[in-house]
């Protein structure tokens, strides 16, 4: 979000001036829905269009590309009032905003079309530039990259299942043969849950954040939540690890107890280290509200 919201920047003008000069070449009569909808094929990052009178009472349905929304109609429209500023041609082009309605990066456009009408056109900010060509196989990009982590999603998941099924079938297996040691079957079954455990999480953290829900994550937001939940995983199997090695050393012979210490300190780290990330992270998003 960040490069989309640098590369509008820096072409602002020049995707204003676009997007009016298409509006005024333009002739209007009237308000109607068809008037209104002439503009979806003039732009095809147009997500939406509406009017509002001068009081910010929006005085036509939402119309989108294949539908309306007539839920706000006579309703004034707050955000509108509290930014919009026309300049002196009756023009306003917004900053990059997050929709309340997808979550997307948009951009919106008023423009004034009599002393008590005006016209509100709200833009995808990534399909703008695309169309603008600003940006060049941005969805060729964003898709293989999707079929990318999504392969590798699925494919851990797919492993973490196996282990699964591995440890219950490790454990019924041995549990029936009266010449093992129960003991080192749930030792073995435990040790392969976890690790199954850790692999899941991992998948289903990554197809969330890389793959299902990746226009509704912030950049910097997105990585450091995928990031903590994966240390979260692997903090929780290799506490359960630690504590299974301590039941099997005291069932054996205590001369080796100093390698579960390693193990229990080692998680100790993590935790710690977790503490400072969560903590460093946290500061710095309060410090850039601040300034």
């Amino acid at each position: 979000m960040k490069t989309l919201i640098k590369i509008y920047k820096e072409h602002r003008d020049a995707i204003k001036k676009h997007i009016f000069d298409t509006i005024n070449a333009m002739e209007r009569n009237t308000l109607s829905e068809e008037e209104l909808r002439r503009f979806f094929p003039l732009f095809h990052s147009l997500q939406s269009i509406y009017a509002v009178n001068s009081g910010c009472n929006q005085i036509t349905p939402l119309y989108l590309k294949e539908a309306e929304d007539t839920k706000r109609m006579n309703r004034v429209v707050t955000s509108l009032r509290e930014n919009i500023s026309l300049d002196e041609n009756g023009e306003y082009m917004s900053s990059v905003y997050l929709s309340s309605t997808d979550g997307r990066p948009t951009v919106t456009a008023s423009k004034q079309i009599s002393d008590n009408e005006v016209m509100i056109l709200n833009f995808n900010v990534l399909q703008l530039l695309e169309e603008l060509h600003y940006i060049d196989k941005a969805d060729f990009f964003n898709t293989m990259s999707k079929m990318v982590y999504a392969a590798i999603g699925y494919s851990l998941s797919f492993f973490a299942v196996i282990l699964i099924f591995y440890a219950l079938f490790n454990f019924v297996y041995y549990a029936l043969d009266e010449g093992v040691n129960i003991f080192q079957s749930i030792f073995k079954s435990t040790i392969a849950l976890t690790l199954g455990l850790a692999i899941f999480d991992l998948a289903k953290n990554l197809l969330e954040h890389e793959v299902v829900y990746k226009e509704h994550f912030k950049e910097s937001h997105g990585s450091k939540v995928l990031l903590e939940k994966f240390l979260i995983s692997i903090i929780i199997a290799l506490s359960i690890e630690a504590l299974m090695t301590v039941f099997k050393i005291a069932l054996a012979d205590y001369r080796d107890i100093i390698y579960a210490v390693y193990l229990i300190l080692a998680v100790s780290v993590m935790i710690a280290a977790m503490s400072f990330l969560t903590r460093t992270t946290r500061n710095g998003s309060e410090s850039c509200k601040n300034d």
